[in-house]
């Protein structure tokens, strides 16, 4: 049960990728740039997200 459409999840992979190297550098902020970084890279993986759902958005079209 998919919500998310192709172009979401893309963009989520990339800004996840983004914000997990951020967490590894130096002068990122690791803890909190990491987590949210797994939240999207999990969240474009499944195709689901439960922040869409709770709001009752879609952005997969029918």
């Amino acid at each position: 049960m998919s919500n998310m459409s192709m172009t979401d999840r893309l963009t989520r992979l990339a800004i996840a990728f983004a914000l997990m190297y951020w967490a590894m550098t130096p002068t990122g902020p690791t803890l909190l740039a990491g987590y949210a970084g797994m939240f999207l890279l999990a969240t474009a993986a499944i195709g689901w997200c439960p922040w869409y759902m709770s709001f009752g958005m879609k952005s997969k079209k029918q």
